[in-house]
């Protein structure tokens, strides 16, 4: 396993992999997996509201800001609910490792006026990194960036209020097809240093180091309805079928109900 120095230094190639805009960072295989994870998929995806979804939970789970710090990890040039935070909190700090993504933040904070809110580029394990005490870290698809999970669950641990959460979303590795497909992959990987999606080791260490007060699956038996969805079938029936597989999938009650899914976001309480 990685030392945190180990890391680090692949952070740093990590940061200067999001600062390039070079086609070079990038084969054959990760654009075709670009082309179809932003095509087909992310049709599929809007067709039947599943990335809406997520970030209206999300913005659920949040809730009343006014009295929260929070952390927005990794968050490069802002998601969907970055101005969101930094609009609403009590105090709002959003990071990253690209200094490039950091500073296009940090001008739509300025443009928003959003006076408790900042944006800086530093490495979440670096002791530059020395703000604490935050009542929510939201980490929208950051978490399985850090091959040590063990070292990010302390980290994690040290930066959070005594009852702070966690608002995270990750790709999963823990059903058949999907380890089969990045086994696969992998060795074409572009960004395969610091993509380690959730395997079933690294939900039960979630499960024995937070209280997980919420959980939703995405793209589990429903992933399949993208094929479906291609068929010459009535689209009611289709739509139907498929609504109510990713409805099962959603509604899940246990860390075991999301081995079959592509996607899993959870509320971790700090316990």
């Amino acid at each position: 396993m990685k030392s945190t120095e180990d890391i680090l230094e692949i952070n740093k190639r990590q940061k200067e992999f999001y600062n390039s805009d070079s086609k070079t960072k990038t084969n054959f295989a990760s654009t075709l997996w670009f082309k179809f994870r932003n095509g087909a998929l992310n049709d599929f995806r809007s067709k039947f509201d599943i990335k809406d979804r997520v970030y209206d939970e999300h913005k659920v789970w949040l809730g009343d800001l006014s009295d929260k710090k929070v952390l927005d990890l990794g968050c490069l040039r802002g998601n969907a609910l970055s101005l969101h935070m930094a609009k609403n909190t009590k105090e709002y700090i959003g990071i990253d490792l690209s200094d490039v993504a950091i500073a296009s933040l940090q001008k739509r904070i300025e443009s928003e006026n959003c006076p408790n809110a900042q944006a800086i580029a530093v490495d979440f394990l670096s002791p530059e990194f020395h703000q604490s005490n935050f009542d929510i870290i939201y980490a929208y698809g950051v978490l399985h960036h850090f091959e040590n999970f063990d070292l990010l669950v302390s980290k994690l641990k040290e930066k959070l209020s005594s009852n702070g959460v966690i608002i995270s979303y990750d790709p999963l590795e823990t059903s058949f097809p999907i380890k089969v497909l990045r086994t696969v992959y992998r060795p074409f990987q572009s960004d395969k240093d610091w993509e380690w999606p959730f395997t079933k080791s690294v939900l039960n260490k979630i499960n024995n180091n937070f209280k997980i007060e919420e959980i939703r699956g995405v793209l589990g038996k429903s992933k399949y309805g993208v094929f479906l969805n291609l068929l010459p079938l009535n689209d009611a029936y289709k739509s139907r079928v498929i609504s109510k597989m990713v409805d099962n999938d959603w509604n899940c009650t246990k860390i075991s109900d999301l081995y079959s899914c592509m996607h899993a976001t959870m509320v971790l309480r700090k316990i």
